[in-house]
């Protein structure tokens, strides 16, 4: 891991203990005081927009609403933002941590106005969590095998977790319409905002780029044909095997397994039987059959001589 080191110091200490200080003071005013902080402070779309209140697209990122919101964001970004910080570098880290808070806040802005509108407009988000979902893709892209407990007992690899949140997410949003205590759209907001981050730096190839898509697609379609000419050779060894002893013993020299398995290749192959050739022209030695693609077919159409 290459760390970085640089004067703005460990600056994830600095946001845990700035958004800790934050929660202290929200506890400490009254409650007439508490709800103007979370009101002017907040990120409530309509007073962006109608009063002209843009510094919540930043302040929103420092307040939360109880205890508990406040110790997983800040928990997750402990986790994740260390080892990122420390392989960027604080400077760059703190880039990318208000990028995607700014980014997460511009689409709760985007969706809670425009697309959803009516009272969404009008109710305050606060919270850390759009910046958190950055910092997780972040980690996802870094350190994409990492392995993570879910629920502190299931593993799953970062790039996979990550996709996961974003499809979770993404679902939510939909079924929810926007609605509800969680903002789905914030924490949307933080991925798409972090891929684009990743996809600016070039640290992700887009998936679309025509070269790269089709060299993807040429290399998954060679491999498919590969691995189907393989389980194609696979079946006739096995056919031609059990053809042979069915000649040299009958058909009291195959397992159950394998007369269960003939039975299903011959029902499988049943619709080319007006396609197979007169039986009497069938040689499995002649190299014309053995290229035929009905080779199959007429081993299994021989094998009923032997098996009734």
């Amino acid at each position: 891991m290459n760390i970085k080191t640089d004067f703005y110091g460990n600056w994830v200490v600095k946001i845990i203990i700035i958004n800790v200080a934050v929660f202290l003071i929200q506890g400490l005013l009254d409650p007439v005081l508490m709800n103007q902080s979370i009101k002017y402070l907040g990120l409530t779309p309509a007073m962006v927009l109608q009063e002209g209140c843009v510094w919540q697209i930043v302040s929103y990122m420092f307040l939360h609403g109880n205890f508990m919101h406040l110790f997983f964001n800040m928990y997750a970004l402990l986790m994740f933002g260390i080892p990122i910080e420390q392989t960027w570098g604080s400077k760059q880290f703190l880039k990318y941590y208000f990028f995607t808070g700014i980014g997460a806040g511009i689409t709760i802005f985007v969706i809670n106005y425009f697309v959803v509108g009516g009272v969404a407009a009008y109710i305050p988000t606060i919270g850390a969590s759009g910046a958190i979902f950055g910092i997780l893709l972040a980690f996802g892209v870094l350190f994409p095998d990492s392995q993570i407990l879910i629920f502190f007992v299931l593993p799953l690899k970062a790039k996979y977790l990550v996709v996961l949140y974003g499809v979770f997410t993404m679902g939510a949003l939909i079924s929810t319409g926007g609605a509800g205590a969680v903002s789905h759209a914030g924490h949307l907001g933080g991925l798409i905002f972090g891929l684009a981050w990743f996809l600016y730096q070039g640290k992700i190839r887009n998936p679309f780029q025509k070269k790269t898509f089709r060299t993807k697609l040429n290399a998954v379609v060679k491999k498919d044909t590969a691995q189907r000419a393989v389980q194609e050779q696979s079946r006739k060894d096995f056919l031609l095997e059990i053809l042979r002893k069915l000649r040299e013993t009958g058909a009291d020299s195959i397992s159950d397994d394998e007369f269960q398995q003939v039975r299903y290749l011959q029902i499988m192959h049943e619709k080319e039987s007006d396609e197979l050739c007169v039986m009497a022209d069938f040689n499995i030695d002649d190299p014309y059959c053995q290229k035929c693609p009905h080779l199959e077919a007429c081993i299994l159409r021989e094998m009923k001589k032997h098996i009734h």
